[in-house]
């Protein structure tokens, strides 16, 4: 009787298969054992969960654009921000003001200065409540709105313009425009109430106030055109 093998039966599973490629650890793990191993750390396996096909996964691209975007909210709401205080002062409280001046205009609102007359006229018609007014204004709005265009001036030059000598110089621009208007506000509260009125004093403010005026505008179209060009070219990218 002639002695043949039989086949071998049963669940085919259960038969030897070839030796699959055992996956390296990823992860923390897998960067421990490549430097126990002598191996370069920089080609650790990641972790599966981190990339998916040679790409970030749903989760992680998520998150990576939440950490991006994070500096753009700060950047938005310093915006907002400098915009409210803006128009508080400049269209809201200043216009208020010519109620104790008999219609007269404030000196921060005059673009190109004044003269002595105009102070004097605004001081025969201003009496100490109407002074008083103007310097809180000055001590509250009055600083607190230059502080907020330089931190957007700041903002702006960190994350959206290029890197370069324009960017300081327009980071330095917002800084000498919070000097600038500050040191002004308190020139105008000076030439309100001194006595007697110095003539020298009303031309150094009135070169204040000019001065302020050109660096805001100047200055605030630079911030304001940097962050709009920035959003175009983001949606531009996107699309």
């Amino acid at each position: 009787m002639s002695k043949r093998r039989k086949k071998v039966r049963g669940n085919p599973a259960r038969q030897a298969r070839p030796a699959e490629p055992t996956s390296q650890p990823g992860g923390l793990r897998g960067f421990r054992q490549a430097r126990r191993e002598g191996r370069d750390t920089s080609t650790a396996p990641q972790r599966r969960d981190e990339v998916r096909g040679g790409y970030l996964s749903e989760a992680n691209r998520r998150a990576a654009e939440g950490a991006d975007s994070n500096p753009h909210l700060l950047l938005y709401s310093l915006l907002g921000l400098m915009v409210l205080l803006f128009a508080y002062l400049h269209l809201y409280a200043l216009p208020q003001m010519n109620y104790f001046a008999g219609g007269f205009s404030m000196p921060d609102a005059r673009l190109f200065g004044y003269s002595v007359e105009d102070i004097e006229r605004l001081r025969n018609v201003m009496d100490s409540d109407g002074t008083g007014q103007l310097s809180f204004l000055h001590r509250t709005a009055g600083i607190l709105f230059p502080l907020s265009f330089v931190l957007s001036a700041w903002a702006v030059v960190g994350l959206v313009m290029r890197r370069g000598v324009f960017r300081w110089m327009v980071l330095a621009g917002a800084a000498i425009f919070a000097v600038v208007d500050i040191t002004e506000n308190f020139l105008i509260d000076q030439i309100l109430t001194m006595e007697p009125l110095e003539e020298s004093l009303v031309a150094v403010s009135s070169a204040f106030t000019v001065t302020s005026w050109a660096l805001l505008m100047i200055i605030g179209a630079v911030v304001i055109g940097s962050v709009v060009m920035s959003l175009i070219s983001r949606g531009v990218e996107r699309a």
